[in-house]
């Protein structure tokens, strides 16, 4: 295998510690299912802004950051506005279904990355990314299949996992378009504050329960706004401005796999037969799609 190009080995990094830390989002997730679905991602946006808010400011006042151009502002808030969906779906997903099913059929979002981002950007994957796209996804499609059919209650949890799979396939997507415009850690601040806003406005409207919660929630709530959002999205968001929606999209396809190995010791859930099966799949499809991105450069 050649060795990857200077420009291609900090950004693929970067990915892999991004891919890392939000593997454990689902974990922290049902650790925390005593409070709502809309309760702990109204909490992890909350605590991810106000952290981001502060080291953007100090990073302003330090000459290393600045505020988004005006022009940016609509496309920072549908972005915003993205990641408030895709949160509340994916964790109202993980409440009516297995760790397994939901983390696969968010991890189809590659897909519908490619699709908008060819559609939106223009940009065509590399060929060796095609492959790895289909390897990966029929990976995906063999974990997801064997975890469908065991009822109504799942069959929700499948479709809201696959709502919060074209939500973030959009949020990708305007990142990468706005990666010339606005550095990783403003967009951050500026994306995650407006993500709190909107779901807060949605908690005032459904009005979960917001406290009465133990000392373990809390701690999984708080460790779900640093590790996954703050660490993990943060690290993808300065990725997107290095490398193709598809390219990190189809790093992010590890998660599910990553995830559902996290289950079996942590959750006590044993993975299905298609994740024996399928999980190889979907290794193989990331291996082959990274060795083409780290041939090809950054992009």
């Amino acid at each position: 295998m050649a060795a990857p190009r200077n420009g291609a080995r900090a950004p693929l990094a970067v990915v892999a510690v991004g891919v890392l830390a939000v593997s454990w989002a689902a974990i922290f997730v049902r650790l925390a299912d005593e409070a709502p679905a809309l309760t702990i991602a109204a909490y992890r946006l909350l605590f991810a802004a106000g952290l981001l808010v502060l080291v953007a400011a100090g990073a302003k006042a330090l000459g290393h950051s600045a505020l988004p151009p005006r022009q940016s502002w609509p496309l920072l808030a549908l972005s915003g506005v993205l990641l408030a969906g895709h949160f509340w779906s994916w964790f109202a997903s993980l409440e009516r279904t297995s760790v397994g099913s939901s983390v696969v059929i968010v991890g189809m979002q590659p897909l519908l990355g490619a699709l908008l981002a060819f559609l939106v950007l223009r940009e065509r994957p590399a060929r060796g990314e095609y492959a790895g796209v289909a390897l990966a996804l029929g990976g995906l499609v063999v974990i997801a299949a064997a975890d469908l059919g065991r009822g109504s209650e799942a069959f929700a949890g499948d479709l809201l996992a696959l709502l919060a799979a074209f939500l973030v396939a959009g949020y990708q997507t305007v990142r990468r378009r706005t990666r010339h415009e606005v550095d990783a850690l403003a967009y951050s601040a500026v994306v995650y504050t407006v993500a709190a806003i909107a779901l807060w406005f949605a908690v005032l409207v459904v009005r979960p329960s917001l406290t009465g919660f133990g000392g373990e929630a809390w701690t999984f709530i708080i460790l779900l706004a640093l590790i996954p959002q703050v660490i993990g999205h943060t690290a993808l968001n300065w990725a997107l401005g290095h490398l193709r929606v598809v390219t990190v999209g189809l790093a992010v396809l590890g998660e599910p796999l990553i995830a559902t190995l996290l289950a079996i010791p942590v959750l006590g859930e044993t993975p299905p037969v298609g994740v024996l099966i399928g999980g190889p799949l979907v290794v193989a499809g990331v291996a082959l799609g990274l060795r083409s991105t780290a041939r090809a450069g950054a992009g």
